[in-house]
């Protein structure tokens, strides 16, 4: 099992524990993901982040570099400016255009993979997915390749790798470049390799939802003959900076399950919610941002380990649930189990009372496929069908698996699918 060094980081961090069962009072409402980040650690990133003369981005930059194996790496302000860079990057190495370049993208997955296309102002193809494993159809991106793709991204869903060596030796075979969007998978790895040090071009985010935060953020990493911008604009100074840091704390103060009922019930905060976003401009990694990250890797490292256990105990006990069909990971494979993903029938309905297991933190897959959203429909190249892609949307559910998830919550996530058959 892969974990990822440590540095010492100058303060001890608290060991996440699994919570015992608690009552359920409004506004109790499990979290989605828990990113680790107390307020203590929040406020000290901040202040950090302000102080005159402090940047923490230079050793943050090394540091992702060394724990993801990059020849370069370059900070920017989310993980679809990194993906949209990324995009950039391989045109480049491929002697495209602006605007000539074709890019294969799963039917399934985050809007955001669509918004980084639009923003590197490529055209479209899509491949299916396998609803079993999640990963690439190989024939899909075998046929995709063959129309014309010569950038392909593969993003892992929710920390399950993918058999990175048959991604290679499909695009390896069309002269093609395959851009590795790890945004989902902190804690995990392939062959004893973190996710996001696989490809010549690889990204990562540091985003509210994801195992390792900074409120925001984002890497590209680039090895053998890519390479990430030489500079980028620099964030809107001390705006830039206040909006982080309100972020960081106000994660800190609601994102647990005794007061995530307060956002959630905001609706113009749309939590839980799968939305497009138009693009914006790549910008560098504000200083508090980067003082962030500097602070919360112990805590995402061990929570990683937790979300292993937590995902393990779960699959043991749905395993009898006729209902459920669990996702396969490849061999060689240590997920990192963002959340951990089970194709139910009727999804989310499927559940005995499906309003108590979104409270309980399970929650539907993505609405629709990357083809329905009208931005990828302006730039696809050829429409189809994508049978597999189709099937995720009906049928994927995620439950959570976080250090605060108690026994109890498990329990109730189980019963709520076992009352049904």
């Amino acid at each position: 099992m892969t974990v990822l060094p440590v540095p010492h980081m100058g303060e001890s961090p608290p060991t996440p524990r699994r919570r015992p069962g608690v009552s359920r009072p409004w506004p109790w409402h499990q979290l989605p993901v828990h990113s680790p980040l107390g307020f203590d650690t929040a406020w000290r990133g901040v202040q950090a982040g302000f102080r005159a003369g402090h940047d923490s981005r230079p050793r943050v930059r090394s540091l992702v570099r060394v724990l993801y194996q990059g020849d370069e790496a370059l900070l920017v302000g989310s993980g679809t400016q990194a993906l949209t860079l990324a995009m950039s990057a391989a045109a480049r190495v491929r002697g495209e255009a602006d605007g000539s370049s074709v890019v294969a993208l799963p039917a399934y997955g985050c809007y955001d993979i669509a918004t980084a296309a639009v923003a590197a102002n490529a055209k479209i193809l899509l491949y299916d997915l396998n609803p079993a494993t999640l990963a690439p159809d190989l024939e899909s991106v075998t046929a995709t390749l063959a129309e014309g793709a010569g950038v392909i991204v593969i993003a892992p869903l929710y920390g399950i790798p993918v058999d990175w060596a048959a991604i290679e030796q499909c695009v390896k075979a069309f002269g093609a470049l395959a851009i590795e969007d790890a945004a989902q998978g902190h804690g995990a790895a392939w062959r004893d390799r973190p996710l996001g040090s696989l490809g010549r071009l690889s990204v990562l985010s540091f985003g509210r939802g994801k195992g390792w935060t900074a409120g925001e953020g984002g890497a590209l990493l680039a090895r053998d003959d890519a390479h990430v911008p030489e500079r980028l604009p620099r964030q809107p100074g001390s705006v830039g900076e206040l909006r982080v840091a309100v972020r960081a704390l106000a994660q800190s103060l609601l994102g647990r399950p005794e007061m995530y009922g307060l956002p959630t019930a905001l609706p113009w905060l749309h939590l839980g919610e799968t939305r497009y976003h138009d693009p914006e401009e790549p910008r560098e990694m504000s200083r508090t941002a980067a003082a962030l990250l500097e602070r919360t890797l112990p805590l995402a490292t061990r929570e990683a380990e937790l979300r292993r256990a937590n995902a393990l105990a779960l699959l043991e006990c749905v395993e009898a649930c006729a209902r459920v069909r669990p996702i396969a990971p490849p061999p060689g494979a240590t997920p990192g189990y963002l959340r951990l993903p089970l194709r139910v029938a009727q999804g989310i309905n499927g559940f005995a009372d499906p309003g108590a297991a979104r409270r309980a933190g399970a929650a539907p897959g993505y609405p629709t496929t990357l083809a329905e959203l009208p931005a990828v429909q302006r730039r696809l190249v050829r429409a189809r069908r994508w049978r597999g892609a189709e099937e995720l949307v009906r049928e994927l559910v995620t439950l959570p698996t976080h250090s605060l998830l108690g026994d109890e919550d498990q329990r109730t996530l189980v019963r709520l699918l076992e009352v049904r058959e």
